[in-house]
């Protein structure tokens, strides 16, 4: 792998990522925002049709709950979708068939799904704008998810043996990650405060599908096809899926990931009430606390695949654990003066824990696949699809614990304490996790065979 496949690579993870950022970031605001009235180009409302009187003031979609409805299955679909999608994929190269030819067929997905979400305006029928919300999201789930899985999985196709190699990429994505969260923050906003929710929406669809044609090209030169087995067994990649919950060592990686997860979940929704509350700030002040911290984990992605060498994935995933842990236990304490100003001090301590951010998001590929290969059949991608499927799941949890203490945040309960609550549960979750990854034994899996060549 050269310079340049590792950039090719990255690029998969940059594309897909900047849709599912953009989406995130926005599909809560959009249907609250956008009125029946309002039109790219501003156009007066006079000019709209006129869909049983409705008033230009509007919400496109009636009650703003509508779409969270329509988001909440389509969630639980997807979080459904992520094993099969590994079987799906699992079973291609058991078929003699090259893993990142799958990618082709999910390629348009994502960004026709996106577009659609945040196409809708007033010159659509009421039920013409649920429909292609629907139909969005069907596509964009569907394919990031059939996407996102085979993608991931060529981690241990396009590594092999190689240590190195596999520390390489799996960090490459993590990187691929940040950056896409940088984009979603700074460049949608502007984008969307300019032309549009659909125009913007738009502009991140198209390059990103070239983006995610990347991947397929940074196939090493030399690497061997798959071979074909001759004899097929329908249910292996089933078998595979159950034995990924049997697997000690796996579990322990997904106790402690999903640590790291649902932390980095909670404080991506506190850092607004944070800064608000705690700091006396605005929406427009989160960069201040969030920009060091993608600065510094931005740096740091060029030092992991060494601090993966030298203490190994395991020791190294722990130790960033527990110290991004005291960081955002800390940030319970914000709103006093350490260092210059209250500001600083914000920006200094988010900036802390940028280093271990980037330690446990670029070795997540890395775990994920070890792990795999210790069972010594073709499971890459039912493990990662079983991860995305316990990730997803735990994320929830952590977002419904944030939006709980949210609720206690207001003067009458418990105020300024409730957001100071925050910090102490996201450290809280990592050290939990780390917690019981140390107690979980850490054993092969049951028929343990040696991994592949």
């Amino acid at each position: 792998m050269t310079f340049w496949r590792y950039l090719l690579f990255g690029c998969g993870q940059f594309g897909v990522m900047s849709l599912v950022r953009f989406f995130f970031q926005w599909i809560v605001k959009f249907p609250s925002s956008a009125k029946v009235g309002t039109l790219p180009g501003k156009l007066p409302a006079e000019s709209l049709p006129d869909f049983v009187g409705e008033s230009p003031e509007a919400s496109l979609f009636g009650a703003a709950a509508t779409v969270g409805a329509i988001f909440l299955g389509f969630r639980i679909f997807d979080a459904v979708t992520d094993p099969v999608a590994g079987v799906v994929s699992d079973a291609w190269v058991r078929r003699g068939r090259e893993r990142r030819s799958l990618l082709w067929f999910a390629l348009l997905l994502p960004s026709l799904g996106l577009y659609a979400i945040f196409a809708p305006d007033g010159s659509l029928a009421p039920g013409l704008r649920l429909a292609l919300v629907s139909v969005g999201m069907f596509l964009f789930f569907v394919g990031y998810t059939f996407y996102a899985i085979p993608y991931w999985s060529l981690i241990d196709d396009y590594s092999g043996d190689d240590e190195h190699t596999r520390r390489v990429l799996s960090n490459v994505l993590g990187a691929g990650l940040l950056l896409a969260t940088l984009a979603g923050f700074v460049v949608s906003g502007l984008l969307i405060e300019r032309y549009g929710y659909r125009r913007a929406a738009l502009l991140f669809a198209l390059p990103s599908v070239i983006l995610m044609t990347g991947p397929y090209f940074a196939r090493p030169p030399g690497l061997a096809a798959p071979e074909r087995r001759e004899r097929q067994d329908p249910l292996a990649a089933f078998r595979g899926f159950a034995r990924a919950f049997r697997h000690s060592r796996f579990l322990a990686v997904l106790l402690i990931f999903s640590g790291s997860q649902m932390s980095f979940a909670v404080m991506t929704s506190a850092a607004a009430l944070i800064v608000e509350r705690l700091l006396g700030g605005t929406d427009g002040d989160v960069g201040k606390v969030l920009g060091p911290f993608l600065l510094t984990a931005l740096l740091s992605f060029a030092l992991v695949p060494t601090l993966s060498r030298r203490l190994g994935w395991q020791r190294s995933v722990a130790l960033a654990s527990l110290l991004l842990g005291v960081v955002y236990a800390g940030t319970a304490f914000l709103g006093r003066t350490l260092v210059v100003d209250e500001w600083f001090t914000a920006g200094l301590l988010f900036a802390l824990g940028g280093p271990m951010a980037a330690v446990l998001l670029g070795l997540e590929g890395e775990a994920v696949t070890a792990c795999a290969r210790e069972t010594g059949e073709e499971v890459t991608s039912v493990y990662f699809g079983v991860f995305n499927l316990v990730i997803k799941f735990m994320n929830g949890v952590a977002i419904f614990i944030t939006a709980r203490l949210a609720d206690l945040a207001a003067p009458e309960a418990w105020g300024d304490w409730a957001v100071r609550a925050m910090g102490f549960t996201a450290g809280g979750l990592l050290a939990l996790g780390v917690a019981a990854y140390a107690l979980l034994p850490k054993g092969p899996p049951a028929n343990h065979t040696a991994p592949p060549a």
